[in-house]
């Protein structure tokens, strides 16, 4: 699964300040199928960007991209994978609709630092709401259909593992 992240921040569209990537679905997908084990592929990813590596979207790395603009994403990353991996782990009604419910709640868990975050880091004084837009009104609905092809395939990838 960390190849996978890796591969999902290379996979954007480079707006600016946030870019549109695809490793948040598969930040997302991965508790959805691994549980609680999932914060494993995530911290070792994270990592592998602040070591040096440059697996952050548009190829960044170290403490430079996680103290940028899209720190604060990446830091919900971590969130999901232990609050969605959890929560999958409970939850043990297996279905597309239990998928979606945890795939679209964690993007609260990623937008919500990353907001913050970049309110501090592009020093907008006070205006969050400003932060709140130029941090989500260009990725929301990209990531609101993202999360439901992730709650759609995270059943059969978790039978076709079972199966492993």
């Amino acid at each position: 699964m960390v190849s996978l992240l890796i591969v999902g921040a290379y996979v954007s569209i480079p707006l600016r300040p946030i870019p549109i990537t695809f490793q948040d679905a598969f930040v997302i997908l991965t508790p959805l199928v691994f549980g609680t084990t999932a914060y494993i592929a995530i911290v070792a990813y994270l990592l592998l960007g602040l070591v040096g590596l440059p697996v952050f979207a548009g190829g960044a790395s170290g403490l430079v991209a996680l103290s940028g603009p899209t720190g604060g994403f990446l830091a919900g990353f971590l969130l999901v994978g232990v609050i969605i991996g959890v929560a999958a782990d409970h939850w043990h009604r297996t279905s597309w609709w239990r998928d979606m419910v945890l795939a679209e709640s964690a993007l609260v868990l990623i937008y919500v630092p990353g907001v913050f975050w970049m309110w501090h880091v592009l020093q907008l004084q006070g205006d969050t709401a400003r932060a709140a837009i130029i941090g989500l009104v260009p990725v929301f609905l990209v990531d609101v259909a993202k999360m439901a092809v992730a709650a759609l395939i995270a059943a059969p990838l978790r039978s076709a593992l079972a199966e492993v």
